[in-house]
């Protein structure tokens, strides 16, 4: 994924003008030592599962295990306690750390309470009762699939074929088939078959450059790189993505969509014909929502910091076999972004050797609202197979900002070394025994250090 910093959104805007302690705490139900109250499947677990764990842990889900019944959760009643405890389930990267506290919520944050974190293990440690089923909550209902009031459906003309047991990465193209500019304020990944189906990225790419990568097939193989302007990531669980009030995506005719699928095989021949949802507004908006790329500096003079495995001049590169290596980059906003832009969304990224990621700002002249300088995401355990974007849950006017002089530090850490699961398996997969150097790059064992920012500037500008 090559990045298109905040340089050339400048460019078009002046043309127009711990768990091990959590674990002790609660296993006596509180942090002062006192038992926690008896708790039951039905009263007090089954409540937690329908608004946090379902949507994936369902029969045919992509989460592998159903905790839809009673016995079926029992069994997993120590595992649930210990990865809701260790923050690793439900599924959600960006963390509150001692070094990054985010002062705005997250929108559709599924992350448990510590409360129910203590439900769970005191129901572990009581040896999972299930209650009486009279104290059940209602039968879960599953969030409708659909986007609300959507104009357009897309879908493929034949299915991808899936096989084996190693992850596969595909592109897909869906021609809107536009006769003119349309404003779209809603986007909605339907997956088909959820089994395999383990997240997607939508582009909004170029006709003619969607054809020279496909060859004029409907789909072809990709991992890693951006074919064109990225608008939407879905992961299982996802809800539609419907763009505050007066804010839209320009879509154009000579503009198709892609959308780079990762599947998961479970070893068995699957078919999957997933589909696009998009809704129109009736007039431009107010704001466009536009994805500038800060990050993945090559060298000193595009913001690349020193670091301690260089070779004289600084470089990215991340030795082979080291287990805790830092990658720093700082990206002035540039005099020529002469309006404050609005940050509604961030979206970590990094490949298979990456294992933490922080994005932070530091403002030059800070308005009334905002702080000179702010940690925005932190995913101190990244996993390449759970990213996302991160949408504040505030009004626009409430939004971080970035203007001209305001400067973002991205910094990255690696384990290159066979210690790293996703590391040791990306190289099982290609043949070779040893860890290599890796460089900056859009393949498996190339890395990157990158968080796509979702801005919105005033629209028809651009």
């Amino acid at each position: 994924m090559r990045w298109a910093d905040f340089g050339l959104l400048a460019f078009t805007l002046l043309g127009a003008a711990c768990a091990d302690d959590s674990a002790e705490d609660s296993a006596d139900g509180a942090a002062g030592g006192e038992p926690f109250r008896a708790v039951s499947f039905h009263a007090d677990v089954e409540p937690i599962l329908q608004k946090s764990c379902l949507r994936c842990h369902t029969s045919g889900e992509i989460g592998g295990f159903s905790l839809h019944e009673y016995e079926s959760a029992k069994t997993m009643a120590p595992l649930m306690a210990n990865q809701v405890e260790a923050g690793l389930m439900p599924p959600f990267g960006a963390q509150d750390t001692e070094e990054c506290q985010p002062r705005l919520p997250w929108k559709n944050d599924p992350r448990l309470s510590e409360e129910e974190i203590g439900i769970l293990r005191a129901w572990a440690d009581q040896g999972a009762p299930e209650g009486d089923p009279k104290e059940a909550p209602p039968a879960y209902q599953a969030p409708p699939e659909g986007l609300p009031d959507a104009d357009l459906e897309l879908l493929p003309l034949g299915p991808t074929i899936v096989e084996g047991t190693a992850d596969q990465f595909t592109c897909v193209v869906y021609d809107p088939d536009l006769t003119e500019e349309k404003w779209v304020d809603g986007i909605h990944f339907v997956p088909e078959n959820t089994a395999i189906a383990h997240h997607a990225l939508t582009f909004r790419v170029p006709r003619d450059k969607a054809l020279e990568l496909s060859g004029g097939a409907e789909r072809f193989p990709c991992f890693g790189g951006a074919p064109g302007d990225i608008i939407h990531v879905w992961a299982p669980g996802g809800q539609p993505f419907e763009l505050p009030e007066d804010v839209g995506i320009k879509l154009t005719p000579d503009q198709v969509i892609i959308v780079q699928m990762h599947y998961h095989p479970i070893g068995s021949t699957q078919r999957d014909s997933s589909k696009v949802q998009l809704r129109y507004r009736d007039e431009m908006p107010a704001h466009e929502f536009y994805v500038t790329f800060p990050g993945n500096a090559e060298k000193a003079e595009d913001g690349l910091m020193a670091g301690p495995n260089d070779r004289g001049e600084p470089e990215f590169r991340i030795p082979a076999n080291a287990q805790d290596h830092t990658e720093t980059m700082q990206i002035e906003v540039p005099k020529e972004v002469f309006i404050d832009l609005p940050i509604l969304m961030v979206m970590p990224h990094m490949h298979y050797v990456g294992v933490e990621l922080k994005l932070e700002i530091q403002r030059l002249r800070p308005p009334g609202n905002q702080p000179e300088s702010e940690c925005l995401v932190h995913t101190p355990r990244w996993d390449f197979g759970w990213q996302r974007f991160y949408e504040f849950d505030v009004p626009i006017a409430d939004l971080p900002t970035a203007r001209a002089g305001d400067i973002l530090t991205v910094t990255c850490k690696y384990d290159n070394s066979k210690k790293n699961p996703f590391v040791a398996e990306a190289l099982r997969e290609r043949g070779m025994s040893e860890p290599v150097d890796v460089l900056l790059g859009e393949e498996t064992l190339d890395e990157m250090c990158l968080v796509p920012v979702g801005v919105l500037v005033p629209a028809g500008i651009l």
